[in-house]
């Protein structure tokens, strides 16, 4: 080893580990959708769902109904309504790796579910030992169709695809709004109240606080994406997005207060696909805002 490698190696041992900075997330603002196919325009909307196949749904609140797009790389295109006597008031959506599609109805607390053609199959009721009352206000679903889903009674609860009862996670004294779960079976909660992100790996019994309270970043965040390798975290309240570390570390904010598109007015629930879309609902604007994020 010469002196110059030496003397390098010393000075790299004195100042410790190097730390490496988190790559950004950057919001790029494409296109923005108001309409569906009949020149309906949409109302309030508060959920969003899409994924890799092209298959863009939004909950589209005001209107009590969801509307599917097909989005292509040159634009989404025209949006098909689905509307049935049991949406009421649509506020979240997810698709079903098998094609289908849950609902989160805000009447009644009532997770709905529809089949890949669009036909409404029934609600998702609980089936097993479940004291009390399940009430959800959140839901995720995982790679193996398990419903994840944010009990108004202060819990986790999970169903598997037939809905019996797997697990429950109490939660942590808060006021939570959104959960989500990564590949590793990680469940991660927003506590809305201290802005704040609690966790709980595989096989816990409890939630750790993975973040410290973030109200110097954030007003109100309403919902949770854990995805290529980050947190992002809708704040309804601050009309932008949140990025954290899957450690909990505050990494910057995209998006802000805004009529004018890819601006935001309170918005709701985010997805986005591994080809880099993101759509977030833009509720105050009536709209849903398409940007592109780096692959």
């Amino acid at each position: 080893m010469s002196n110059a490698t030496k003397l390098l190696a010393l000075a790299a041992a004195a100042l410790g580990p190097v730390l490496v900075r988190a790559e950004p997330v950057v919001f790029t603002y494409t296109e923005a959708v108001y309409i569906d196919s009949k020149e309906g325009p949409l109302r309030s909307p508060e959920g969003v769902a899409c994924d890799d196949r092209g298959a863009l749904v939004v909950a589209d609140t005001g209107n009590s109904r969801l509307v599917t797009y097909a989005v292509r790389e040159d634009g989404v295109g025209a949006g098909t309504e689905l509307k049935v006597p049991q949406l009421v008031a649509p506020v979240r959506v997810q698709l079903d790796p098998q094609g289908g599609t849950v609902v989160l109805d805000r009447k009644g607390s009532r997770l709905l579910r529809f089949d890949a053609k669009g036909a409404y199959v029934g609600a998702v009721e609980p089936k097993g030992d479940l004291p009390g009352t399940f009430a959800p206000v959140a839901f995720k679903l995982d790679a193996d169709r398990n419903v994840w889903a944010l009990d108004g009674a202060g819990r986790v609860v999970v169903l598997d695809p037939a809905g019996a009862v797997t697990r429950t996670l109490a939660l942590p004294k808060g006021v939570f709004t959104d959960l989500a779960v990564d590949a590793a079976g990680t469940v991660y909660a927003v506590d809305a109240g201290q802005a704040m992100v609690w966790s709980a790996a595989k096989g816990a019994t409890a939630f750790t606080s993975l973040s410290k309270s973030l109200k110097d970043e954030m007003s109100f965040p309403a919902y949770l994406v854990v995805a290529k390798g980050k947190l992002l975290i809708v704040d309804q309240v601050g009309h932008g997005v949140v990025v954290l570390g899957t450690d909990g570390s505050f990494q910057g904010r995209q998006l802000s207060y805004g009529v004018s598109e890819g601006l935001l007015q309170y918005p709701g629930q985010l997805c986005l696909t591994e080809k880099g879309d993101v759509f977030v609902a833009d509720r105050n604007n009536n709209r849903v805002d398409r940007y592109t994020i780096a692959r």
